[in-house]
């Protein structure tokens, strides 16, 4: 098994949200040449990001911190989002950009997972 099979990648996040109906993520992760879809909601967009994250990689995901920065000026300028997230038994602090910053967050907490899952001890 490669290295890049083993990894979770980000390959599309719709979101919707308002005062009525409230946030909510879905996401499409692919793992091992497999695509999982998620859907989940939250108190604002990235907490909906971290639950349908978490729930497509079964790993429990909770964001500690949260950070967005401006990459260039203007107002199509790329966002840096950067992250503390809690994890079982570690905290990691990830960062990615992307013109979007909800998708710039899905893609930090993708990167969060992969961090964690090459740490984790192999079990024999």
């Amino acid at each position: 098994m490669t290295e890049s099979s083993n990894v979770w990648q980000l390959d599309a996040i719709t979101y919707s949200g308002g005062t009525q109906d409230g946030p909510s993520v879905t996401v499409k992760l692919s793992h091992a040449g497999e695509q999982v879809p998620a859907r989940g909601s939250g108190t604002g967009l990235i907490d909906a990001v971290c639950h349908s994250v978490s729930q497509a990689t079964g790993v429990e995901v909770r964001v500690v911190a949260f950070r967005a920065y401006s990459i260039g000026p203007g107002s199509e300028a790329a966002g840096e989002v950067e992250l503390e997230v809690e994890l079982p038994r570690r905290r990691v602090t990830v960062r990615a950009s992307s013109t979007d910053v909800v998708e710039a967050a899905g893609l930090a907490l993708v990167a969060a997972i992969n961090q964690y899952n090459t740490k984790l001890p192999t079990r024999g």
